[in-house]
């Protein structure tokens, strides 16, 4: 092998240097992340809330499967969607109760995300879907598909929040059981919220069937089955009997403004065919949008 001359080796040395120095810096972790966020700069724009919610209906029905109430993977479902609210920098409260009923008894919980910074004055509308299934089925459009919207709407507005309005974001534990949940959450509600509640909206099998359908108070329900019409459907308003089938009615039976997102009419109900393949990314896309848009209404 030739020997280098000292002089030549320095200079080597000194120039290898040089051109590592920036190279090394760029790689840095934390030089990277600042780069990516830098101060000022909007948030990245989201994917369609169809293809966000999809992501999450198949973490709850594929990953975790079927959620009977008061399960362990209820229990499961309930941590994944109290993590993924926190991460969207929302106030987060899961809140147990305990339940007896004919097929047996134990505990369920409801996951609550709000503004940490919400106005107590300001109208207030409260969006949710229960997350727990029959033991049957993973429970892919009932209910990943209702939990899944409102995770997502709830995703969007953080990012881009609606003024003039309070949001709440609630998954209901133990609505197969006979909506147990949300009547929980009901019974603690303070008189100051019940007063200031514009309406309650339950996302509920709302991504596998035909036709959007609606049921539950007006101006609310006037104003879905427009607003769904608008876009070319057909929207039915629901039967009396479905009306009474999700947890839309806990507030009803309240005499607090309420209205049930649906559609109409799935074929896999409470069967092993609950699956992930079989839910519409085109009705969780319509659906959001609505939520939206009865969001903004309540703000006026």
């Amino acid at each position: 092998m030739k020997t280098r001359s000292p002089i030549l080796l320095l200079l080597t040395l000194v120039l290898a240097a040089l051109l590592a120095s920036p190279a090394e810096s760029q790689t840095r972790p934390a030089d990277l992340a600042l780069a990516s966020t830098p101060p000022g700069q909007d948030p990245a724009p989201l994917a369609p809330l169809s293809e966000r919610a999809m992501r999450t209906v198949r973490a709850l029905a594929d990953g975790i499967g079927s959620r009977p109430a008061g399960s362990a993977a209820e229990r499961t479902a309930a941590t994944f969607l109290a993590d993924e609210f926190t991460a969207m920098g929302y106030a987060v409260e899961v809140v147990p109760f305990s339940f007896s009923v004919r097929s047996g008894s134990g505990r369920s919980q409801n996951v609550a995300a709000s503004d940490p910074n919400e106005d107590p004055n300001a109208p207030l509308v409260i969006i949710g879907g229960h997350y727990d299934s029959v033991p049957a089925g993973p429970g892919a459009n009932d209910n990943a598909s209702g939990t899944a919207t409102t995770l997502e709407i709830a995703r969007q507005l953080a990012l881009f929040p609606e003024p003039g309005v309070a949001i709440r974001y609630v998954a209901f534990g133990a609505e197969e059981i006979g909506l147990l949940g949300s009547k929980d959450y009901v019974s603690k509600l303070s008189r100051a919220d019940r007063a200031r509640l514009r309406v309650a909206i339950s996302i509920d099998m709302m991504a596998v069937g035909a036709q959007p359908a609606f049921g539950g108070s007006d101006p609310w329900l006037s104003e879905a089955l427009a607003r769904a019409a608008s876009q070319g459907w057909q929207p039915q308003e629901l039967s009396v009997m479905l009306r009474r089938m999700s947890d839309h009615a806990s507030f009803l039976d309240a005499g607090l403004p309420a209205i049930m997102f649906h559609w109409v009419d799935d074929p896999y109900y409470h069967t092993a065919l609950d699956v992930s393949g079989n839910v519409q990314p085109y009705s969780l896309e319509l659906m959001g949008a609505i939520a939206i848009g009865l969001v903004r209404v309540a703000a006026r």
